[in-house]
């Protein structure tokens, strides 16, 4: 194969390296965000609104209404409750999750080629560190970067932009991988390639319309899909 220049790959984490959402409750977990959230005041329209699309997509919608409508400091106080929800039911899923399909071939064979690995997720970075400390893959990765009151969650960049600059690596020599559109359009915002892994719950058209640099069926081809963007990235 030719010699790689890809210097650094940022992961999402859930449903691309490990199946935590597969033990994690998401359906009775957005159910006690909605109710957080009308406890708070949010009005019910924009709630319901915010609500079809899936619960990441309901917070970064409902944060984008609620700057309009209150202070920074509302704002940091509704987050944090709806945070700590979120982290209770994540915590449950820690000790169950497993490695998806060729992860840990793909990990080491990355960690073999020198190429810093980082993860971006929209889980909290306890949950995250603590899930790749259980699997024992912590230490292949230079950067977690977890959901954070200082930064905006995916399809925005900055968690991206993040996890590559604590990488000390530029996105333009780096590549994103994850199972979800959010994942694609958030490092394409950064300047990285993207390499898409759908999983049943993707949504194919929001993920095609994404337009990803390359598309594999699982991470046993990873390798082979970082080789293919050489010629794109040199």
């Amino acid at each position: 194969m030719t010699p790689l220049n890809v210097k650094g790959v940022v992961f999402d984490l859930d449903a691309t390296l490990v199946d935590l959402g597969e033990h994690v409750k998401w359906r009775e977990a957005q159910g006690e965000v909605i109710q957080a959230y009308m406890a708070r005041g949010c009005g019910e329209n924009d709630i319901a609104q915010c609500s079809s699309k899936g619960l990441f997509n309901l917070m970064n919608e409902m944060d984008t209404r609620l700057m309009a409508s209150k202070s920074k400091d509302e704002v940091m106080t509704i987050h944090e409750g709806i945070w700590r929800i979120l982290d209770s039911y994540e915590r449950r899923g820690v000790e169950l999750c497993g490695f998806m399909p060729g992860t840990l071939v793909a990990l080491n064979w990355i960690k073999k080629q020198g190429i810093k690995m980082g993860v971006c997720t929209s889980n909290s970075s306890e949950v995250a560190i603590g899930v790749l400390e259980k699997l024992e893959v912590s230490s292949f990765f230079d950067s977690v970067i977890g959901r954070t009151l200082s930064l905006r969650m995916k399809p925005y960049p900055d968690q991206v932009l993040a996890c590559f600059k604590v990488m000390g690596v530029r996105p333009l020599d780096g590549v994103v991988v994850g199972d979800s559109h959010n994942d694609v359009l958030a490092g394409k915002a950064a300047g990285a390639r993207t390499i898409a892994i759908p999983v049943y719950f993707t949504r194919r058209e929001a993920m095609a319309a994404a337009k990803p640099d390359a598309t594999i069926k699982s991470m046993e081809e990873l390798p082979e899909a970082l080789h293919k963007l050489y010629d794109i990235m040199k």
